[in-house]
């Protein structure tokens, strides 16, 4: 069973305190487990917030039909 899965409102506290604490290192390691990739990606996540500039996963391909 997915470690992603909040089973009570602890446990997502939890994971949302993680996302937010280190969000490369959270989503990269939930997209690792939760898809199956035809190319993993170069960068999890780049922002700048002081624009409206956000990427996700830059340079990965997936098929999401697979997923």
């Amino acid at each position: 069973m997915s470690r992603y899965i909040a089973k009570n409102l602890s446990d997502y506290n939890q994971l949302y305190a993680e996302s937010l604490s280190n969000p490369s290192q959270f989503w990269g390691e939930f997209a690792a487990q939760e898809f199956t990739w035809h190319r993993k990606w170069d960068n999890v996540l780049d922002f700048d917030l002081t624009k409206p500039n956000v990427k996700w996963f830059e340079g990965a391909k997936l098929n999401i039909t697979e997923n």
